[in-house]
């Protein structure tokens, strides 16, 4: 359970897959981590919205197509 506390100044103790919600719909102004609290609008937080990234993927490996002949 994670504690949180709302824009509006109240405080709850919610669940991962809850806060996840609530951190996309705006709804939390802070939450805590095992060691310290988290400000929404100040600290980076994970983001489960994709990016839309329309660039190459660097992480995919394509084969080259190597043709050679071997007669000269």
């Amino acid at each position: 359970m994670i504690q949180v506390v709302y824009k509006d100044g109240r405080e709850d103790v919610v669940e991962q897959k809850f806060l996840d919600i609530l951190l996309h719909l705006g709804e939390v102004q802070e939450f805590r981590r095992e060691d310290h609290w988290v400000n929404v609008a100040e600290d980076p937080i994970r983001s489960t919205v994709q990016s839309g990234y329309a660039g190459d993927d660097r992480r995919r490996h394509v084969q080259p197509n190597l043709r050679f002949s071997l007669t000269g």
